[in-house]
């Protein structure tokens, strides 16, 4: 656990940029959409959308969020995403996100995401110590405007 510890608490104030290689495309809108059993029409019809004032089909909120698209690379033998690099390490558990959101997400955008560790901490409970660390993640798009905004909270036990 002190190895964890110390490995955590030494990446705070790091910040981890990642790009997507491609735009999100309307596939994985709608997908994403039905996944949630959300048939709003602004996520799936591009004429309705487009009618309400949007120059595309949007994402639902969380979309940018969830997705983990923007990570390049390929999956390993475990289902891990390569092209997280040394964030891969420091990712725990999700024990709960605080979204802001600023604009719709389209088709079209390509996504870049930059986490920052904001900070760590040592909890002990009856079960034993858990660390908690929190992480800012502010999505981009390819003009560089900001879409939304996390904090993460993760755990690791030890």
């Amino acid at each position: 656990m002190s190895d964890l510890l110390n490995r955590l608490q030494a990446s705070v104030g790091k910040e981890f940029v990642f790009k997507a290689q491609y735009p999100i495309g309307h596939a994985p809108i709608r997908q994403y959409a039905l996944s949630l059993e959300n048939f709003n029409p602004l996520y799936s019809d591009s004429a309705f959308a487009k009618a309400h004032g949007l120059r595309d089909v949007m994402a639902p909120p969380t979309f940018i969020c969830d997705s983990w698209q923007y990570f390049g690379g390929d999956i390993d033998e475990r289902g891990e995403l390569l092209g997280r690099h040394e964030l891969r390490d420091l990712v725990g558990l999700r024990a709960g996100n605080d979204y802001e959101f600023f604009q719709p997400v389209h088709p079209d955008d390509t996504i870049t995401a930059k986490w920052r560790v904001l900070d760590v901490a040592v909890k002990e409970g009856r079960s034993g110590k858990t660390i908690f660390q929190n992480f800012e993640v502010t999505f981009y798009n390819q003009r560089d405007e900001l879409l939304a905004k996390s904090i993460e909270m993760m755990f690791h036990r030890g």
